[in-house]
């Protein structure tokens, strides 16, 4: 087979068919004008397929593709120093053998000061320096950002079209950088807001938190100041019966005291005369355990009032009164706390006055979803009998039973269940089961 001959040439062609000695130089030109123009084209080409690859990937393309244009050992692509602080790289350089540099001061002296120069002198438009650098200027939005400069050994001469050429790369690289400047900004807004959020949500919190301790500070504030106005009251009625009620029994008794002798001789008189002296002196220890219930001030006792109180039962002469309390005590209203203790005191004094008993147990329990006071004894009462004397002292309404009518008008104020039953004891117990919000059941024990 016969080889094909070459294809003639844009040369060859232009020169065979030229009669005129000047067409052949101008078809040379002419068409190494269009070799360079392929060329320059292949560059741009190269440098817009690195754009997907992010901002360094394109200066190194930027920078390869001059250096390649220009035939220059020298090309900086770099961004002045308040320029996109937040874009990187900041410096793209390549020297002889495609060595690259990252850092101004890395460069050599002769390249340095031209890039130096480019970085500070504020132009738009590409210009060719005194030393023969190609400065191309970086543009953003009309002001310049970095430059472009290739410097070093002899560069061809860069006509208009490889200015044009340098300046779409410059461009396109500056477009790269500002791009990624205003990224690693939108970046560390977001994390800024992810911090100031976080903070706001802390802040929400601790706000929540001061919010619940005011209210409970506020609450505390308010049972103080009704404990307040409930001693001051309580005060004041243990005056009063200080001062007159008091007074008068005293006075009654002194009164018989004296008339008893008077009716030494009738028998049946003088019995009667003794008896209501025994009453009125049963009366005033009667007041004065209860004054002295009354002006026992509350503040200072250990735990919640209630047991504190308990604890300070008015003795009963020849009855031994032991206390327990059972469960994590809390704080009931004040009117419960003294209701419940008027309570225990009348079922102690009941048990004094007619169980013939010798020892009582008051156990207060805090129990789930109630609190329970019971009083019993080992004396001779019997529950039955207990139970319909306080039948008839309620469907009565009188004077008579009328301890027993106490004990059920202040459990009925209180919403509470009242029960009386046979003590472990032998006596009687009397309980009193008051519902109340509470904590885990605690552990029940036996009289």
């Amino acid at each position: 087979m016969t080889p094909r001959a070459p294809v003639p040439g844009i040369p060859e062609l232009t020169g065979l068919r030229s009669s005129k000695p000047s067409w052949y130089a101008e078809y040379r030109q002419t068409a190494e004008d269009l070799s360079r123009a392929m060329t320059q084209l292949e560059h741009v080409a190269r440098v817009l397929s690195a754009t997907g690859q992010g901002a360094d990937a394109l200066c190194r393309a930027v920078v390869d593709a001059t250096a390649g244009q220009l035939a220059v050992p020298w090309v900086v692509l770099a961004l002045a120093e308040e320029a996109l602080p937040l874009a990187r790289p900041r410096l793209v350089g390549r020297g002889p053998g495609g060595a690259r540099v990252a850092e101004l001061a890395a460069l050599p002296a002769e390249v340095g000061r031209p890039v130096a120069a480019a970085l500070a002198a504020g132009e738009v438009e590409p210009w060719r320096a005194d030393g023969g650098a190609v400065v191309v200027p970086l543009v953003v939005d009309g002001d310049p950002v970095g430059a472009l400069v290739a410097c070093g050994g002899a560069p061809r001469s860069a006509d208009p079209a490889d200015l044009s050429i340098l300046r779409i790369v410059a461009n396109q690289s500056a477009v790269a950088l500002h791009a990624d400047h205003l990224l690693a900004r939108s970046e560390a807004l977001r994390r800024q807001t992810e911090r100031l959020y976080a903070e706001a949500d802390q802040r929400a919190r601790d706000l929540a938190e001061r919010h619940e301790q005011l209210a409970e500070a506020e609450h505390r504030l308010d049972v103080a100041a009704q404990r307040e106005a409930v001693d001051a009251e309580r005060h004041r009625i243990a005056r009063e019966l200080h001062d007159s009620v008091a007074q008068h029994v005293l006075s009654a008794g002194m009164t018989i005291e004296w008339c008893r002798p008077e009716v030494a001789h009738h028998t049946e008189v003088h019995e009667r005369l003794g008896h209501a002296k025994a009453l009125t002196r049963e009366a005033v220890e009667r007041l004065r355990g209860a004054i002295h219930a009354l002006s026992e001030h509350e503040h200072g006792l250990p735990g919640p009032a209630l047991p504190g109180l308990l604890d300070r039962l008015p003795s009963v002469p020849g009855l031994a009164v032991a206390v327990r309390v059972e469960g994590r005590p809390r704080v009931l209203p004040p009117e419960a706390e003294h209701q419940l203790f008027r309570i225990a005191t009348e079922c102690l004094s009941n048990t004094a006055r007619h169980a013939g008993a010798t020892r009582a147990t008051v156990r207060l329990g805090y129990r789930p979803g109630e609190v329970r006071l019971s009083v019993a004894d080992d004396g001779t009462g019997d529950p039955e009998t207990l139970r319909r004397l306080l039948r008839a002292a309620v469907r009565r309404g009188d004077g008579h039973h009328r301890g027993l009518r106490n004990i059920e008008s202040r459990c009925r104020e209180l919403g509470a269940g009242l029960r009386v039953t046979r003590a472990r004891m032998g006596g009687v117990r009397v309980e009193v089961r008051l519902p109340f919000p509470s904590d885990p059941p605690a552990e029940e024990t036996g009289d």
